[in-house]
């Protein structure tokens, strides 16, 4: 009898973590094609509720919106058919947590001309700077810099998302959004 209750507790943890799994996948997927098509309500319904305490909703999506698009430059996705990279779901603490890496490129299109080689060079190393380990490539006929870069995502089904899975973009140089959302325990723990 007690190996019976064992199995059963084993079949359901089974099921239930493959159904987890299944809606991660599901949800990284409908984030990437939303950031994609620059859908910015729907990327903050994926974002985790705890960033909403360091920046106020109608803030981040004003500060994406002229990041996307403002009078120097524009940012648009390159839309291929990413390969996403899922670690070991973990239970930590209070909720389930997994990163999600994938390769991502975007190309920032420059309203003036960029006819120097010089400016080339200072736009390519702050682009350099923001995403380090980047391949970047100026793009004169279109006057624009193709960028492709890795991100990391962490995924996070935790009370605050009621279950659900919701995401941060795992990016040092913004600590003290990380730090409010994932304690440096937990980052440590996922490898981050």
């Amino acid at each position: 009898m007690r190996f019976k209750i064992t199995f059963l507790m084993l079949l359901v943890s089974v099921v239930h973590s493959a159904q987890s799994v299944d809606d991660l996948k599901r949800d990284t997927k409908s984030l990437y094609e939303a950031t994609y098509n620059m859908a910015f309500d729907d990327i903050l319904n994926f974002t985790h509720p705890l960033v909403f305490k360091f920046m106020q909703r109608a803030d981040m999506y004003g500060a994406m919106d002229s990041a996307f698009q403002n009078d120097n430059y524009s940012i648009r996705y390159v839309y291929s058919t990413p390969h996403f990279d899922f670690s070991d779901i973990k239970a930590l603490e209070n909720g389930l947590y997994c990163v999600v890496s994938y390769e991502n490129a975007i190309r920032m299109t420059y309203e003036k001309p960029i006819n120097s080689e010089a400016t080339q060079q200072k736009i390519k190393e702050s682009i350099h700077k923001n995403f380090p380990n980047s391949i970047v490539t100026f793009e004169k006929d279109r006057n624009a810099f193709y960028i492709v870069k890795n991100d990391k995502l962490v995924a996070i089904a935790d009370d605050f998302t009621e279950g659900k899975w919701k995401f941060i973009s795992f990016d040092p140089n913004y600590k003290e959004l990380l730090d409010a959302v994932i304690t440096e325990k937990i980052r440590t723990q996922l490898g981050l």
